[in-house]
């Protein structure tokens, strides 16, 4: 599996977490436009891009905000579900076909509980998810509209050729227009 050899990149995986990978892990292909998690619903399920692109957005006042975007090699997973108990406020579509390696987040706290190693696997996975939001929350309350796309152009460059303009501009939280203005000045 393409996220094992990712994820070595950064924690020391032994042969416990890899058996879980290949017997608890489903790998899960998803078409353009399919939804992987429905806002409203309860999902505890641990979503790796193996192969893809994904978003996750929501819905208000009839529009879709897109709030990120998960490339090959990224983890994502509805939080309030999985920490509060609370249907999600996310959904999480595949914008691109995609494979999908998943796992449910109660098996893995299962194993945490007698794996210092998985336990530290399932940190490495939250630290992650934090990570994350708090640079969401960074680039939404103190940059220009020009410093957020500049900012997303360096983090995500691949992103802007393969997401359509209007979810990333939604995802900046500017509109398109904007956005097509901003790009017209780099």
């Amino acid at each position: 599996m393409k996220i094992l050899l990712e994820l070595k990149k950064y924690l020391k995986i032994d042969d416990e977490i890899e058996t879980f990978f290949y017997e608890e892990c489903e790998s899960h292909t998803f078409e353009k436009g399919s939804l992987l998690s429905h806002q409203n619903y309860y999902n505890k399920t641990i979503f790796f891009v193996d192969q893809g692109l994904l978003r996750m957005f929501y819905y208000e006042n009839g529009k879709d905000i897109t709030t990120n975007f998960y490339p090959e090699g990224k983890i994502t997973a509805n939080i309030d579900t999985i920490f509060k108990n609370e249907p999600s406020k996310n959904n999480i579509e595949a914008i691109e076909k995609s494979v999908i390696i998943t796992c449910n987040y109660d098996k893995l706290e299962k194993l945490c509980s007698v794996s210092l190693p998985a336990a530290n696997f399932s940190r490495y996975i939250l630290g992650n998810l934090m990570t994350q939001m708090l640079g969401r929350i960074v680039s939404l309350q103190h940059m220009t509209a020009k410093e957020k796309y500049r900012h997303f152009l360096e983090e995500n460059p691949d992103i802007i050729l393969r997401a359509p303009l209007g979810m990333v501009a939604s995802y900046l939280g500017i509109s398109q227009e904007t956005l097509s203005r901003i790009r017209s000045e780099i």
